[in-house]
């Protein structure tokens, strides 16, 4: 089966969408398919996508120029992708612009389009919402597909309120590599030497408001006297300066370690040798992939009560849940934990099962099992498609790999 997964965001970018895409490519490359990854370059100029390294073709279009004016010209893009390669589904990973375009698109094409969102562009608080026009079209890429991807609650809703009558929501969840986390590894040389085994919570991602790391190192500052726990807060972002002078002026600076953006191995020891880890976002998430990478190491995880993280946190198994923009309440979970070893080590066990579950493989053979569906075929037969096509007219969409 040729498989497009059409997204306006892909690596080299890191992030959770860039993350999804690769993943499930990788595994429909190992299952015997055809994956074709349809984006544009990256954002940032000095920033190189080394896509001929990548297992799988990626296909490169201009750059949006603007989300408003001259949208539907990139249709020309998806088109010729079509023509050149005869994929038999069309998966969109952002409603707009991409479900949008296909939605424009949708009668040349002929073939099923699937949407999955990964929860910013149905966050009714989006600044893309919030312009004339924009929930129109929303509607309309939504409307015409086949099937909607839900990764979590809050993305179902999300797909509800955009359009009413959306009837054929999906319930699949993200993905986590398991392989990483089966054996121990070995700590990063370039690692503060601070940062010991075992000793400390961790918080991993970006440090922006709406992960509301200000709200934890307040809980850190509210635990009980003799209490010298300490934080690791991996990650980056445009509130790093700010949360490191709240931990200044806090007189945290000593048990609060900023060690940055972290991936690969290092990521993976921070997370193997952690005593729990820490999600306090103030509002929304989609489906936070740390929490499955938690999970997949043995790590219990302290989350708020929030679309998301409530959908994957079952309090006391696998972890515990507390009310959002709460410090004394966040506190007081940090030190139930801290003082019991025992329940710590026990839902880390729950943990680590439970992200069997959640295996990548799993998650893409539902994937699989929903184009068939689709594409009204048999388990384990794919469709008969044309042979493909290598036209002049498709010369400006770049291909490597």
């Amino acid at each position: 089966m040729r498989i497009c997964l059409y997204t306006e965001t892909a690596l080299p970018k890191v992030g959770g969408q860039e993350l999804v895409i690769d993943a499930l490519a990788r595994q429909y490359l190992e299952l015997g398919h055809e994956p074709l990854v349809l984006a544009p370059p990256p954002k940032r100029r000095r920033v190189k996508a080394h896509d001929a390294q990548l297992p799988y073709p990626v296909l490169r279009h201009p750059r949006f120029v603007s989300t408003r004016y001259f949208v539907d010209w990139y249709t020309t893009f998806l088109r010729r992708a079509w023509r050149r390669h005869r994929f038999d589904v069309l998966h969109c990973h952002a409603i707009y612009p991409c479900a949008y375009l296909a939605a424009i698109c949708k009668d040349d094409l002929g073939v099923p389009i699937v949407i999955t969102s990964h929860g910013g562009d149905v966050n009714e608080h989006g600044r893309r919402l919030a312009k004339r026009g924009f929930p129109a079209r929303y509607a309309r890429g939504l409307a015409a597909a086949d099937a909607l991807v839900s990764i979590s609650k809050f993305t179902t809703a999300g797909y509800q309120r955009l359009c009413p009558t959306a009837t054929n929501i999906e319930a699949i969840p993200n993905g986590v590599h398991l392989a990483p986390f089966a054996r121990a590894a070995e700590r990063p040389e370039t690692l503060d030497a601070r940062v010991c085994a075992n000793e400390y919570m961790l918080f991993l991602g970006r440090l922006n408001r709406r992960k509301g790391v200000d709200v934890l190192i307040d809980a850190l500052a509210q635990l009980p006297a003799g209490e010298d726990a300490t934080l690791v807060i991996a990650g980056d972002g445009d509130e790093r300066a700010t949360l490191e002078t709240q931990c200044a002026e806090l007189g945290l600076a000593d048990r609060v370690h900023f060690v940055g953006a972290v991936a690969g191995a290092t990521k993976v020891w921070l997370l193997q040798n952690a005593r729990f880890v820490v999600i306090p976002s103030r509002d929304w998430e989609a489906f936070p992939l740390v929490v499955l990478e938690s999970f997949a190491a043995g790590k219990p995880v302290v989350g708020t009560m929030i679309a998301g993280l409530a959908d994957l946190i079952e309090p006391a198994r696998t972890g515990l849940l507390v009310p959002p923009e709460s410090p004394r309440a966040l506190a007081g979970a940090l030190a139930s934990l801290l003082s019991d070893n025992s329940a710590v080590r026990a839902m880390g066990r729950h943990a680590r099962h439970v992200a069997r579950e959640f295996d990548w493989r799993n998650v893409a053979k539902q994937h699989l099992q929903l184009y068939r569906r689709l594409c009204h075929l048999p388990e384990g037969e794919s469709p008969s498609t044309a042979a493909h096509v290598t036209s002049p007219e498709a010369l400006p969409l770049a291909q490597s790999r």
